[in-house]
């Protein structure tokens, strides 16, 4: 982990471009910082954390805004959450602030209406004017430049750039610049999604192994129209003496001597249609050549995707 970081703070070295005092950054120079950030090297190698971390540092410093901070829509929607918030003067990342949607309702409807919100200055600007009692005065900010971050068209966030003390009216160029980093933002939230989802269902799979190995019953999984066998257990393996790589990919009905292979096709048939409710006696051919008598039971799953499982259940008898 440690040297995965020092990847990572190795490439935002790369990025950042230092700017010095409150002056923004020219056009120019915006345009290299999204080309800069865009390319995204550092993407697969950083948490979601890092990732926010880089996106604030390197937008702070290439735009030469003060403060530049991501929050997430909590709450039920009725609360922004900072997930990361820079400071340049102070060099330090922060996180944890809430603002609730109660006290400025203004700027939330603005939010959930889409509205990226420019304000050159964010004590006279309507949609952010509610913040000049508190939060503005709190942290010096005297321009906002606040860009909604949407996810699948629904809206999760705002990315936040605020000038501070002095004040520059905002450009085109800022907010294309602030449009970029929320995409990118966007993209890491996206991307730390789908990775818990693949680590939950990894998760989900191992237990399901794990129950499965541990039934004290021989379990075949077969695919219910092709007869496929798509996976087994240890114990299924141990009754025919067969290895699980050995079994996969064989249709189902190989696992009987073949003198009973095309009744019991049509036994399982009635059983997977529902027709068959009693267990089933057969017999099935171990390696060795021996033919042991089990009984067998069934169930049928139906996929969302349209495919339907079949778990057969083979007990020695």
């Amino acid at each position: 982990m440690l040297e995965r970081a020092e990847v990572v703070r190795s490439q935002m070295g790369k990025l950042h471009n230092p700017a010095s005092g409150a002056t923004l950054m020219s056009p120019a120079a915006l345009q290299e910082g999204i080309a800069s950030l865009s390319r995204g090297v550092y993407f697969r190698e950083a948490s979601l954390s890092m990732m926010l971390s880089i996106l604030t540092e390197s937008a702070a410093q290439m735009s030469g805004v003060e403060r530049v901070s991501i929050w997430a829509l909590t709450n039920s929607q009725s609360e922004l959450t900072c997930l990361d918030l820079y400071e340049q003067a102070s060099g330090q990342h922060s996180k944890g602030a809430s603002i609730d949607a109660g006290g400025y309702p203004v700027y939330f409807r603005a939010l959930q209406a889409g509205t990226a919100i420019t304000a050159d200055d964010a004590y006279l600007h309507p949609l952010t004017a509610e913040f000049a009692s508190d939060y503005l005065p709190r942290h010096k900010v005297t321009a906002m430049l606040d860009t909604p971050i949407h996810i699948r068209g629904e809206l999760q966030g705002v990315l936040c750039l605020e000038q501070v003390a002095s004040r520059q009216p905002w450009t085109a160029a800022h907010q294309l610049f602030a449009q970029a980093v929320a995409n990118l933002v966007t993209l890491a939230l996206v991307e730390y999604e789908a990775e818990e989802a693949r680590r939950a269902a990894k998760e989900a799979s191992d237990r399901l192994r794990a129950v499965f190995d541990a039934s004290r019953d021989a379990l075949f999984l077969a695919d219910r129209d092709s007869g496929e066998i798509l996976d087994v257990n240890r114990q299924a393996e141990a009754l025919v003496g067969r290895t699980r790589n050995e079994l996969l990919g064989r249709h189902q009905g190989s696992l009987h001597p073949a003198e009973f292979q095309k009744s019991m096709l049509g036994e399982f048939r009635q059983m997977f249609d529902g027709r068959q409710s009693r267990a089933l006696a057969s017999q099935v051919q171990h390696s060795d050549g021996r033919k042991l008598p089990v009984e067998i039971t069934a169930e049928v799953a139906d996929l969302s995707d349209g495919r339907r499982l079949a778990l057969s259940i083979f007990r020695p008898v």
